[in-house]
């Protein structure tokens, strides 16, 4: 039986530790089948601030669009994240959005031909994981492609 192997590897990506460590792997598994990393954020913006509403992003700073604000903060941040990958021979490509963060991840994973989806998990229980519920589980529960959970070590 021959191995599976991955040429697109979709990585949701928040800026956590968590995501840091999801990515990390994600960038080994892709560095073994010759795959290419899609690092995709989502912002998940509150419906009104969605709608044009302006914000000041620093003192004396002309007022800018909120979703604007965010998509340009997160494409920086995906950037850096996206180079430091790339230094290991690893191609990457980069993906902002805003939306349902589940949705987004599941559209994005076919839109991109995704063959793995690797995520972060920061393993709430109880309560915690009720009343925040869980990204990580809404994907795995519906992707229509393998889910790899990666869970960060203990004291990170």
């Amino acid at each position: 039986m021959m191995p599976r192997m991955w040429k697109t590897i979709l990585v949701p990506h928040d800026f956590s530790s968590c995501a840091n460590h999801a990515a990390a792997l994600a960038r080994d598994v892709a560095k073994i089948h010759g795959a290419r990393l899609v690092l995709l954020h989502v912002a998940e913006l509150p419906p009104m601030l969605g709608l044009g509403a302006a914000v000041v992003p620093e003192e004396g700073g002309a007022p800018i669009n909120v979703k604007d604000y965010a998509m340009r903060s997160a494409e920086a941040h995906l950037h850096d994240l996206a180079n430091r990958l790339r230094t290991d021979g690893v191609a990457v490509t980069t993906v902002a959005t805003t939306g349902n963060v589940a949705s987004e991840i599941a559209d994005c994973a076919k839109r991109e031909g995704a063959e793995l989806i690797v995520m972060g998990t920061h393993g709430r229980t109880g309560l915690a994981h009720v009343v925040l519920g869980s990204v990580t589980e809404k994907v795995v529960r519906h992707s229509a492609v393998p889910v790899l959970t990666v869970r960060v070590p203990d004291g990170d």
